[in-house]
């Protein structure tokens, strides 16, 4: 609290333990007031009895007038063992709730006709209302936690008063005090709740008088709240319900406006309040409207307070830690699944009936069991059909994720293309500089004891970094992405030494995509802020990742491709100096084995080679003797055998070695006499 204003502090000392008195009594009453009598009464003064007006506060389960004998006019006299004179409604509820017995019943003494009798009242069995506890709840920790975790800005300054009024608007508990607690905390929920809604998220609200002012007119709620106690129901509940509804619809107003005109780094953040509101507010606009349009439905108001608490846990998210998860991924996916929920169910109670009736008359199937089937295979297309529908809500609302999930889908196959590093290192950076539109993009990639830029784009005038240096160290051991921007989101730890901070501040980088190859860092990329404002999401580190996995996965097959080709080279090289068989079983990773084996030997030599040779040119003696190799190397290879050595003219093959040969003298042979017929044709 050091940091805090003094006016903020005085705020927190007197809010906080009230509002702790104010819930702690709430509860207490909840658990101790077991049954109620919402009477509709009137009182002429202060020393005359009250009278039934023959209303109810709201609707209730059972004719507790008609049950007890009591009807308009009658002058309630005595409620237990306490004096009414001068009682009103509050009063008579809060007396009948101390005087009533273990079941629920009190005993009233009322005057008509100016005679008195008696009779017993049953009360309506108290529901703990859990739904505005929780939301008083969630809203004071909120509140509080914002304004002393957070910088203390005019927004966060008007979120906490927001908060603490709707805190203590719900701490209902049947008190004076309470009363005039509530009376004032309902007048100023709307008022404040619509001044932080135009001040979220950048501390700027409209000028102006009447803007300033017209968010007041909404703190009649609180007048009308008081018309309802004092009795009279019809004109408080519809004053205060169609107020609330009004200011609710109002707000939603405002964080609408606000988000289409903000930049893209303010709508991530709105995205967030908006989402909240609506999740929010609109159930309770739908109760409090049905509520102003039929009392009897009052009840709605306390159930739809179970989606209040959504506020207040967006809220903080937004302003705390927007960038947490990406709220776009969120909307698209909220969306189709309750689109899909709302065809399901429409399928489910007006299709599936039909299909299964008509099923029934032509297959004598029991309709029964025939819904459940086609509810069932209804259902089972819920998961293949939002696949479908959820690119379809992106195109349409969020333009810049799914071009960014297509560009990213289409650049993953081409970097499969590239035939060196350096080709794949220039097309993965081009593709991202074109995608997420950084300020800079640089490509660093391993040079023996440093890393060095191979690819830049943007302004950037990119440093090289030590092989040693702490960045690298850090990226080292790192499989994901290093996000280093603070809009919206913890920074990831790193240990940076003086001259990465630097390096990295020129760069402006914002995001750092390691590279690796195995266990080794080949390479990393560096991001700088985007040009359109907006911020990298958890999804957009995501798709680096992706991204840089594909690069690794390209950069191993290059090293396998080498290997490969070297590979062949040997082997090319061993057919030099060993058979050809050899240098197959050696090539292939087979071990060769020393034995003792019998074998049959050919030796192949060209009769009158020398005189042949001394006569003719170089040329023409390299072109036979070529073609005498050739011929007979395929004709010992056809026959199973090796050749082991050539030696000008002669020739000399082995059959049984390496690889066993059952009739190797037949394969000698017949191998010599087709080399005589070839040779001499």
């Amino acid at each position: 609290m050091s940091r805090l204003a003094p006016f903020d502090k005085a705020l927190v000392l007197i809010l906080v333990p009230l509002w702790v008195v104010c819930f702690s009594l709430a509860v207490k009453t909840q658990i101790e007031v077991r049954g109620y009598a919402d009477l509709g009464l009137s009182l002429a003064d202060a020393e005359s009895y009250p009278a039934l007006t023959g209303k109810f506060y709201r609707a209730h389960p059972l004719n507790v007038l008609e049950e007890a004998g009591l009807r308009a006019g009658d002058l309630l006299v005595r409620v237990g063992g306490a004096d009414l004179r001068g009682v009103g409604t509050l009063g008579f509820l809060l007396r009948s709730a101390e005087e009533a017995g273990q079941d629920l019943r009190v005993a009233v003494v009322y005057e008509r006709d100016g005679e008195r009798h008696e009779t017993s009242l049953q009360l309506i069995p108290t529901s703990i209302r859990l739904p505005r506890q929780v939301t008083s709840l969630a809203f004071a920790a909120s509140g509080l936690l914002l304004l002393l975790r957070a910088r203390p800005t005019p927004t966060v300054r008007a979120y906490f008063q927001y908060a603490f009024c709707v805190a203590f608007a719900m701490c209902s508990s049947m008190t004076y005090v309470w009363i005039g607690i509530s009376v004032v905390a309902f007048g100023l929920v709307v008022p404040l709740q619509l001044r932080f809604s135009r001040l979220f998220p950048d501390d700027a609200a409209p000028e102006g008088l009447w803007s300033r002012v017209w968010p007041w007119f909404f703190a009649a709620i609180g007048p009308f709240l008081a018309i309802s106690i004092a009795g009279r129901f019809a004109l408080g509940d519809a004053g205060m319900h169609s107020l609330a509804a009004l200011g609710l619809l109002a707000t939603l107003a405002v964080v609408t406006r606000k988000y289409r005109r903000g930049d893209p780094l303010a709508r991530r953040q709105i995205r967030w309040v908006v989402v909240g509101a609506y999740c929010a507010m609109l159930p309770l606009v739908v109760a409090y409207t049905l509520a102003t349009l039929e009392p009897g439905f009052g009840w709605l108001i306390y159930d739809a307070y179970w989606a209040a608490p959504i506020l207040p846990a967006f809220l903080l998210v937004s302003i705390v830690r927007f960038n947490l998860f990406d709220i776009d991924r969120i909307l698209s996916a909220a969306a189709s699944y309750n689109i899909l929920a709302v065809l399901l169910g429409a399928g489910a109670l007006v299709v599936v009936p039909r299909i299964a009736e008509a099923v029934s008359d032509l297959a004598g199937v029991d309709p029964g069991a025939g819904q459940i089937v086609l509810s069932l295979a209804l259902a089972a297309l819920v998961i293949p059909a939002h696949r479908r529908l959820r690119p379809q809500i992106d195109r349409v609302f969020f333009k810049e994720r799914f071009a960014l999930d297509q560009g990213i889908a289409e650049l993953l196959p081409t970097l499969s293309a590239c035939t060196d590093a350096r080709d794949l290192t220039e097309r993965a950076g081009a593709g991202l500089n074109g995608l997420l539109r950084p300020e800079a993009c640089v490509v660093y990639a391993s040079a023996e004891q440093t890393y060095a830029p191979v690819f830049v784009a943007g302004r950037a005038v990119p440093p090289a970094f030590l092989a040693d240096s702490p960045l690298i160290s850090t990226l080292r051991g790192r499989h994901v992405p290093l996000a280093l921007s603070e809009a919206g989101r913890r920074p990831d730890q790193a240990l940076l030494g003086p001259f990465d901070r630097a390096a990295l501040e020129t760069l402006k980088a914002e995001v750092v995509v390691p590279v690796r190859r195995d266990d080794a860092l080949t390479a990393f990329l560096c991001l700088g802020p985007k040009r359109s404002g907006d911020v990298y999401t958890s999804t957009d580190l995501s798709l680096l990742a992706a991204v840089a996995e594909k690069v690794s996965t390209e950069l191993r097959r290059f090293a396998q491709d080498e290997v490969i080709r070297e590979g062949r080279e040997m082997q090319a090289s061993l057919r030099r100096y060993v058979p050809g068989a050899v240098a197959e079983q050696l090539s292939s990773g087979a071990d060769l084995t020393s034995s003792e084996r019998e074998v049959s030997v050919l030796f192949v030599d060209i009769r009158g080679y020398t005189s042949f040779s001394e006569s003719r040119e170089a040329e023409e003696i390299f072109s036979t003797v070529n073609r005498y190799t050739e011929t007979v190397s395929q004709i010992v290879q056809k026959h199973g055998g090796s050749v082991v050595e050539f030696n000008g003219d002669g020739m000399m093959a082995v059959f049984g070695a390496p690889r066993e040969l059952v009739h190797k003298e037949r394969a000698a042979v017949e191998a010599g006499r087709e080399i005589i017929a070839a040779v001499g044709v």
